[in-house]
């Protein structure tokens, strides 16, 4: 009966030890979880703060287009003749200048 009684003891040994292994595999498992949903959180920002870089990023180039097509209008003969007649009244030898009367 001896040996019974060490048998039955050691069996209940092994199963609380089992216990404590699974409810320590549970506990990593569930903090393992926490972190990965973390970092899909995370990752989905990072995510949208590219698309948004990547939207500036569009919007800077067009501007950048933009101002070197003026740039290259600005230093065009077409735009000095239209500022030269504007600001300081100055035209060509045939052109025909129409002025308003003032009343």
């Amino acid at each position: 009966m001896s040996k019974k009684g060490r048998r039955v003891r050691r069996r209940k040994k092994t199963s609380t030890g089992r216990i404590y292994v699974a409810i320590i595999m549970l506990f990593m498992i569930g903090a393992m979880t926490v972190q990965m949903v973390n970092l899909y959180r995370k990752n989905q920002d990072y995510k949208r703060t590219e698309e948004s870089l990547e939207k500036e990023l569009e919007s800077a180039k067009q501007k950048q287009d933009k101002l070197k097509e003026d740039e290259e209008y600005v230093g065009s003969d077409e735009y000095i003749e239209k500022e030269a007649s504007e600001k300081l009244g100055l035209t060509h030898d045939n052109w025909i200048i129409f002025k308003e009367k003032e009343n």
